[in-house]
């Protein structure tokens, strides 16, 4: 993986992703067949409404003098926006353990944070999703790194396996768009001489 480091460009990306391990015992050819998939463009709006649902949470909790009909009315706006969200995604079945997390992405795998440690070797199947072109990757990956991590948990090293094409190509795209993205939001310097 520390030659891939040097082949590819790095990003680090907010991403929602699915990581499962895979069982110790399975072979090659019964792994998830890696590819792309459609996502749908309500996906990130579950894991949206989950974050502001914290905020309110905060917000109420830190509120002293307010009236509890008026506690009650924000409950209950809060659960209307609930309802109709799950509505909007209840086609959408992720599937497993969906988390949005910061990544340090590459065509030749990422590292990310995970609360155990994984041994080196052991394979998983990631799932990327990316909203903003409505397109998912599901991956094979291979720990080559498992590091402590100051504070708790690990930064897991992860070596994408079996890349098909079209993922290279749409991973590719994600990162350039990301680099574009970072370069335009980059200040401009004055050069007054």
């Amino acid at each position: 993986m520390e030659q891939d480091r040097r082949q590819f460009y790095r990003i680090d990306k907010w991403v929602a992703l699915e990581f499962q391990l895979l069982e110790t015992d399975t072979q090659p050819q019964d792994y998830p067949l890696p590819g792309t998939f459609k996502v749908s463009p309500h996906f990130m709006l579950h894991a949206e409404l989950q974050h502001l649902n914290l905020a309110i949470e905060q917000h109420l909790s830190s509120v002293d003098d307010a009236s509890d009909k008026l506690l009650q009315l924000f409950q209950l706006l809060n659960q209307k926006t609930d309802v109709i969200a799950n509505s909007l995604t209840a086609s959408d079945e992720p599937g497993f353990n969906i988390r949005a997390d910061l990544v340090n992405l590459s065509e030749g795998g990422l590292s990310l944070s995970y609360p155990i440690s994984l041994a080196i070797g052991e394979k998983a199947s990631i799932r990327l999703f990316m909203p903003e072109s409505e397109t998912g990757l599901r991956l094979m990956t291979e720990v080559k790194r498992c590091e402590s991590q100051e504070g708790g948990g690990y930064d897991i090293g992860l070596e994408f396996l079996r890349m098909p094409e079209a993922c290279r190509m749409e991973l590719a795209r994600l990162i350039l768009r990301s680099q574009i993205d970072q370069h335009k939001a980059q200040p401009i310097e004055s050069t007054d001489d």
